[in-house]
């Protein structure tokens, strides 16, 4: 089974066996975003690059990765999921909201971790229910294959705070196409999950929430049956070929967002969101 170890936001699950599982747990938050949830993700993004993945022995943004040994405690899998009926809503708004420096930090954090979560030496899995919005949507379109229920809902509303979705943009269009990427990040509509499907964010859609866990297990399972090493190569070379995992573009996206979330049209935008929900 793996050990267990719990953080304010995450759970982690199957530590030192070769499928770990996070599980985002904060679902009267909606599982939003904020700096304990970055730091609790980057602590398990962390321990799995040092057990040796591509360009684990080399400073982060540095040139191209080469081929590394992988220890036998590197994980073949990282499956991402979430309690509650939302996967992550985006950003804490209202932490944003008491200080407004803290939206560019959450999306320098937010850029790191989609790249990182791109980079890693294991096949990463989303499994969907709910919305993942924002970040959320930017953290699922990171993973290398996503599973969902047609209840998922997903998009970017970012621009009614004043914020860019420019950090996602670089990995989503290569995963969707320009087009629909353009569609989705311009026009701010959420989509189902059913629709995420027919773009090509969601890989595997499940019948209803019910079966999402079983949906998920069978992808773990089928994909647990190759070869490690095969699989990280894969991954390495896949990365090189549409440039996802590239830092210079990866690294020029997260600081156009951040751009935006420093503008006095997102301190504005942002306080007045929060105060028509009430402060809440």
């Amino acid at each position: 089974m793996g050990d267990t170890l719990h953080a304010p936001c995450l759970r982690v699950t199957g530590v030192g066996t070769r499928a770990v599982r996070v599980t985002l747990c904060r679902p009267e938050s909606r599982n939003a975003m904020g700096l304990p949830f970055f730091d609790a993700f980057e602590s398990v993004v962390e321990s799995i690059e040092r057990t040796g993945g591509p360009g684990s022995d080399l400073p982060r943004g540095q040139g191209r990765v080469a081929e590394h040994r992988h220890s036998d405690s590197t994980p073949t899998v990282l499956v991402i999921d979430a309690e509650g009926p939302a996967f992550c809503a985006g950003f804490d708004l209202g932490a944003c909201a008491a200080d407004p420096g803290l939206a560019s930090k959450l999306v320098e954090r937010l850029g790191d971790v989609t790249h990182r979560v791109r980079s890693l030496p294991c096949v990463v899995v989303a499994s969907v229910q709910g919305p993942a919005l924002a970040g959320g949507c930017a953290l699922v379109a990171a993973c290398d294959i996503v599973i969902a229920s047609p209840s998922a809902r997903f998009g970017y509303p970012v621009h009614r705070i004043g914020i860019s979705p420019a950090v996602s943009l670089p990995i989503l269009a290569r995963s969707i196409g320009g087009g629909a990427a353009r569609a989705l990040a311009l026009g701010g509509e959420l989509v189902t999950g059913e629709a995420a499907h027919t773009l090509g964010l969601v890989h595997h859609l499940s019948i209803d929430d019910a079966a999402l866990a079983a949906d998920t297990a069978a992808v773990v399972e089928h994909v647990l049956g190759s070869g490690p090493n095969a699989l990280r190569v894969t991954k390495r070379w896949l990365n090189e070929l549409d440039a996802t995992a590239d830092p210079t573009t990866a690294g020029a996206a997260t600081h156009a967002s951040m751009a935006t979330a420093m503008s006095d049209e997102c301190q504005s935008m942002v306080a007045a969101f929060w105060a028509r929900r009430g402060g809440r």
